[in-house]
């Protein structure tokens, strides 16, 4: 059994909350993060060449929280 987490920061999705364009400039990419990116990340882990890789937290936050 593997277990590994992701943790997505600020994503561009439908539910953002109000204030998020003065959260944007903190994030060291000076963007938000596109869904695609988060899906990319999770394929990835579920696939053969993540095999090896456990106990792994990955985020995923443009550089927010280092």
């Amino acid at each position: 059994i593997r277990v590994n987490a992701i943790a997505p920061g600020e994503i561009d999705t439908a539910i953002l909350s109000p204030g998020t364009d003065k959260i944007v400039e903190t994030i060291p990419l000076r963007r938000l993060g596109a869904t695609s990116e988060v899906a990319d990340i999770i394929f990835f882990l579920c696939s053969p060449q993540a095999s090896y890789v456990t106990g792994s937290e990955i985020h995923i936050n443009g550089g927010q929280h280092v």
